[in-house]
């Protein structure tokens, strides 16, 4: 790959030399425009130079922000979405319903059972943040007029917003609905 970055500073001067403006679009707007794309390329193709000579100077500063790069860029891919979500709260609601009552774990149907009235009540929302998705709770739901809706005084804390997170997405999974109900078939 290194190869390609050395050929190419020569490639583009044999092609720069090879082509010439003609003479009755000189001082006119397509200069202009071909000047800007030409400057642009030297700029890249400089930046490109530079970067192959840190990463021959510094190769393990290099390796380890390319590792950075490709683990936040597999983190964003695989985070999840509310979709998944209530896909995850369907099934693990559908395998529930297939349990005995006497077997079920109470805590694990009661926070499944929280998360439908929150569903129904239109205040679960979702939030993305690139490599984490969180799904958070309001007080009030979208529609709602109310004065405690409006009411600058009456709106959360930044302290009270992490008690309003119900479940947070990472990896592809939703973390505290996974946590909170994989053992949902064994009373406690």
């Amino acid at each position: 790959m290194l190869r390609i970055f050395r050929k190419a500073p020569s490639a583009f001067e044999n092609i720069q030399a090879k082509i010439k403006f003609p003479e009755k679009f000189k001082g006119t707007i397509l200069e202009k425009w071909a000047d800007y794309w030409k400057n642009l390329f030297i700029d890249y193709r400089q930046m490109l130079q530079d970067l192959r000579s840190d990463v021959q100077d510094e190769p393990i500063k290099a390796l380890k922000w390319t590792a950075g790069i490709i683990t936040a860029t597999a983190l964003a891919k695989n985070n999840p979405t509310e979709t998944d979500f209530k896909d995850s709260l369907k099934r693990i609601s559908n395998e529930v319903a297939l349990v005995n009552e006497d077997c079920l774990n109470p805590k694990s149907v009661g926070h499944i059972r929280y998360l439908a009235m929150c569903y129904n009540e239109e205040v679960l929302h979702y939030k993305n943040f690139g490599l984490v998705s969180v799904m958070y709770v309001k007080d009030l739901n979208d529609s709602c007029d109310l004065y405690k809706a409006h009411c600058s005084y009456m709106q959360p804390t930044y302290l009270s917003l992490p008690s309003k997170i119900v479940d947070v997405g990472f990896m592809g999974k939703w973390w505290n609905l996974y946590i909170k109900t994989t053992n949902y078939d064994v009373n406690v």
